[in-house]
């Protein structure tokens, strides 16, 4: 019987011989086709070796508050690429108030949620803008507000141990970097 069902199934294979692969004939040799099949890219990591517990544990918070913190930040970074996509062709008249408007919403929306976030969750709030936006959050707020304002929410966020004019470098930030990409971004 199984002798049976493997005749029919390579007699089928035969008959209705389907090509599934595209297929590239070399220019030297006609006779022997070449199969090509494109896959997608693949990451291999090694399994992550501690020096002690207290660094897995510090990876591990980082990597629950990363996940906290990470809503914020895609929310925060559509409303930026909202905000310069509608204000590409306003005056400053309009860009003010349509930013003023824009802020009133947000503020609505989280400001209770965002107040909540410890200090280290917020370093980690502005370090993932500044990842995905590739530019610091300083400059944001320096281009959307004024520089006044800006400088008062640079100063604000110093006394709290959190820096918004640097910049995101993934050198210095390998365990932030190694979670935003095993969580895909």
């Amino acid at each position: 019987m199984k002798n049976i069902f493997f005749l029919l199934l390579l007699c089928s294979n035969t008959c209705f011989g389907q090509q599934l692969f595209p297929v590239l004939t070399d220019s030297t040799n006609s006779n022997e086709p070449k199969y090509m099949v494109e896959l997608n890219e693949a990451k291999i990591v090694s399994t992550r070796i501690f020096v002690n517990d207290t660094m897995r544990y510090n990876y591990n918070q980082m990597k629950h508050y990363v996940k906290m913190v990470l809503p914020y930040a895609l929310v925060a970074v559509k409303t930026f690429h909202d905000i310069d996509m509608a204000t590409q062709d306003m005056n400053r008249r309009n860009k003010r108030k349509y930013i003023k408007s824009r802020e009133q919403e947000v503020k609505a929306n989280f400001e209770d949620k965002l107040s909540s976030l410890n200090i280290t969750q917020g370093r980690l709030l502005v370090k993932i803008i500044n990842r995905q936006l590739n530019t610091n959050c300083y400059d944001i707020v320096k281009e959307l507000k004024n520089p006044i304002t800006a400088a008062y929410y640079l100063s604000w966020a110093r006394l709290n141990g959190i820096r918004l004019n640097e910049n995101y470098d993934a050198e210095k930030e390998r365990n932030l970097e190694q979670i935003m990409v095993s969580l895909g971004y």
